[in-house]
């Protein structure tokens, strides 16, 4: 009887240990995304990310993120080249726990961009870009088996929107008064692809699209003629 006792035991200690492992897990998930966005966000930017607070809803599939910033890079005004706004999501409640997570729909609306120029009229966003470097993507091989031991946690996107983003565009050198440029909807389906992609990786495909975007806008918006107009009135102010 004491044998059968001690093998109840040892087979109910895996058990129990498991149900700690998901309790700590659904009760600080909150907690434990955050700080997984301000990690991996500051890794696949090369700059600080900040995030004030992340509220999940596991069981219901829902959740929100406020305050996602992204600090500017040395020698420029603003504090931050990129705020995203309001962040809502919809994950597979049962993937959280599994590789990879699956995320079905993130929506962020009303970011700003703070595209300026520097006195080299170096842009931020251009010096961002550059810390996310080629964003090439990884190796069929690196990918590993689903499930495979030592296997970092991966995340699978399958719709990402971006709404009423706009971009401030300062010559901070020239003490300018920002220009306010509305860009165009961004939509993004499946990031990661059926094996999803390291967090950073993900991160990085949606930052790179939304400068992309502001590159473009702004182009249109004639940035260069913006400089030049600014010039102007500061030799005219002499």
């Amino acid at each position: 009887m004491a044998g059968k006792r001690k093998i109840l035991a040892i087979v109910a200690v895996p058990g129990l240990v498991l149900a700690a492992a998901l309790a700590f897990l659904w009760t600080n998930l909150d907690w434990i995304v955050k700080n997984a966005i301000e990690r991996y966000g500051s890794q696949a930017t090369g700059a600080k990310v900040r995030v004030d607070r992340v509220a999940l809803r596991p069981a219901q599939g829902k959740g929100s993120i406020e305050g996602l910033t992204v600090k500017n890079p040395p020698g420029y005004r603003a504090p931050h080249i990129l705020s995203l706004g309001a962040i809502s999501v919809r994950i597979e409640p049962r993937t959280i726990a599994s590789n990879p997570v699956v995320i079905d729909d993130i929506r962020i609306t009303s970011p700003l961009v703070v595209f300026e120029m520097n006195d080299a009229r170096v842009a931020n966003v251009d010096v961002l870009k550059k810390n996310l470097g080629p964003g090439q993507p990884e190796k069929p091989a690196a990918r590993g088996k689903k499930g495979q031991k030592g296997q970092g946690k991966r995340l699978r996107i399958r719709h990402l929107s971006i709404e009423n983003a706009k971009a401030e565009v300062r010559i901070a050198s020239l003490g300018d008064k920002p220009r306010i440029v509305a860009l165009s909807r961004i939509e993004m389906t499946d990031i990661g692809g059926k094996n999803g992609a390291p967090p950073e990786e993900a991160a990085k495909q949606i930052v790179t699209a939304i400068l992309a975007e502001v590159s473009n806008e702004v182009g249109k918006a004639g940035a260069s003629k913006l400089l030049e107009n600014a010039v102007e009135r500061a030799l005219k102010r002499k």
